[in-house]
């Protein structure tokens, strides 16, 4: 499903802090939430629409979203930039003035934004975070209840939005289950899992939960995930971060055998080994911990052949 207007701006501004070489020009990137609302609507008269605070509210009364007041008051513009531009102007005007009229497109850029500060490092405490899923899930429920498909609905939000909804729940989620919270973790898994299409990510997530009470029936359910066909590396890493506490040896092994044919590169090798490093560690083989060391400290470029030859190391050395 294509982003929406205001998420494609929003992923276009993020992409370009993190590199600024992308072509673009200024507004396309600005980030207008600091900018005075006076300066806001000199934008638009300097652009012919001549609108004050008043006129504003009149034609608002008559949208009930950003977009369909752009329609009414750009109607006549032909150049794409040129109405794209005034939109976004449109949309922080309405974003401020206009908080008590919710659309889809204003609460998933606050969505955006508080992910972004999260990410950042940027907010006090997860009060922000948790507060935005309540509403998102509260907002999913409604349309569900309404005759929408879980999966579709989602999807939808997912298309107003610059993030990647379905990852960041799964870092949160994760991050949550890594600081003990499990509780929290618990009630996100069960309010979101109606509504995402599983790849394998939160059937770990609720492995790492029933890890918890039930460490032995967790390592039996990420047996069974391990016999899914076209797991990813990124989810094979992360279970093998988890197999690193909690696995048994069957299934560290089976993990590494279903990595290795996915490495591509020395960084991906490097991350595996870490997470077996920190395995013969935790379970007192020197040994291996040691030949794993050594390969961490090479140098060389990545090689499956290397990699191949560490496998079957560990199958002999822990039959």
């Amino acid at each position: 499903m294509e982003l929406q207007t205001k998420a494609l701006y929003n992923l276009l501004r993020l992409n370009y802090a993190q590199d600024p070489s992308l072509p673009c020009e200024e507004w396309q990137v600005e980030d207008l939430r600091p900018v005075p609302i006076d300066a806001l609507f000199k934008r638009l008269k300097d652009a012919g629409l001549l609108m004050d605070l008043a006129a504003f509210h009149r034609y608002a009364e008559e949208s009930d979203s950003p977009e369909s007041l752009a329609e009414l008051l750009l109607v006549d513009l032909e150049e794409p930039e040129i109405y794209d531009r005034l939109y976004l102007v449109l949309f922080e005007i309405w974003r401020r003035l206009l908080p008590e009229k919710q659309s889809l497109s204003i609460f998933c850029d606050e969505l955006d934004h508080q992910i972004w500060l999260f990410d950042a490092g940027k907010l006090d405490s997860d009060e922000p975070i948790q507060d935005a899923l309540a509403n998102l899930i509260e907002i999913l429920e409604e349309n569900v209840d309404a005759g929408a498909k879980p999966v579709e609905v989602f999807a939808t939000m997912g298309s107003y939005s610059s993030q990647d909804l379905f990852s960041f729940l799964v870092d949160y989620i994760s991050e949550l289950l890594d600081g003990d919270n499990e509780l929290y973790a618990a009630e996100l898994i069960e309010h979101f899992s109606p509504y995402v299409l599983d790849d394998g990510w939160f059937a770990l997530l609720r492995i790492r939960l029933l890890a918890f009470t039930d460490p032995v029936k967790a390592n039996q359910q990420l047996a069974a995930l391990f016999e899914k066909k076209d797991l990813s590396l990124d989810l094979l890493l992360e279970a093998l971060r988890f197999i690193v506490v909690f696995g048994e040896k069957p299934l560290f092994l089976t993990a590494i055998r279903l990595s290795l044919p996915l490495l591509e590169t020395r960084e991906e090798f490097e991350e595996l080994l870490t997470f077996c490093a920190d395995y013969f560690r935790r379970r007192d083989r020197e040994d291996l911990e040691l030949e794993t060391s050594k390969l961490l400290k090479r140098a060389s470029p990545f090689s499956l052949n290397e990699a191949q030859k560490f496998e079957k190391l560990l199958q002999v050395q822990l039959k």
